[in-house]
């Protein structure tokens, strides 16, 4: 008799929880852009940000042909993701961490995050990140530094006719290490937050 109890009431909350009823869609669109460089002194190529934002160039190998070290944003748009999602992408930075020589930096860039839900109704909040990038000479890793899990704690938690958007964190994957404020490339790698 316990264990049909049991069997029966898992099964119910699953019910419960996937009930067409309870269902919402959520769409949204997660943008980044990059503005405001500074103290970003010679090296070569220098720095500088092209494709309306989105790639930031930062000083690489200086072997003709080489290209510059890149950080990518790729914007996230969502469309009919149906509730009760967990680790959902909603935007990524892809950092190609090219070889760096005789080329120092350390260096300033402003991140604007942007996240947009059209459904099941209009809500938008943005977060600014003042990034310090440090670009050392072989073979340390390069750093991004003031990419910070707390000032996540200004986006969100949006709620959407009863939809609750929360804990919205950076994760990495790839070459590098995220250790919640510092961001870390190793030289010739790539990593993706």
């Amino acid at each position: 008799m316990g264990k049909t109890f049991k069997i029966l009431t898992a099964g119910l909350l699953v019910g419960l929880v996937h009930s067409p009823a309870n269902a919402a869609v959520v769409s949204f669109t997660g943008d980044g852009n990059f503005s405001n460089v500074t103290n970003c002194n010679g090296g070569s190529p220098g720095c500088s940000i092209t494709n309306s934002g989105n790639v930031l160039k930062m000083s690489g190998a200086t072997n003709p042909g080489n290209q510059s070290s890149t950080l990518t944003i790729t914007d996230i748009t969502g469309t009919n993701i149906s509730t009760n999602q967990n680790d959902y992408v909603i935007g990524k930075i892809t950092w190609v961490n090219q070889a760096t020589y005789n080329t120092d930096q350390n260096f300033n860039v402003k991140y604007t995050f942007s996240l947009n839900f059209t459904s099941p109704n209009n809500s938008f909040d943005s977060q600014v990140f003042n990034l310090n990038i440090q670009q050392t000479t072989n073979p340390s890793p390069d750093n991004v530094f003031n990419i910070s899990q707390a000032t996540l704690n200004n986006l969100g938690p949006f709620t959407l006719n009863g939809v609750t958007i929360s804990d919205i964190h950076f994760v990495e994957y790839g070459d590098g290490s995220y250790d919640g404020s510092k961001w870390t490339n190793p030289e010739n790698k790539t990593s993706t937050l």
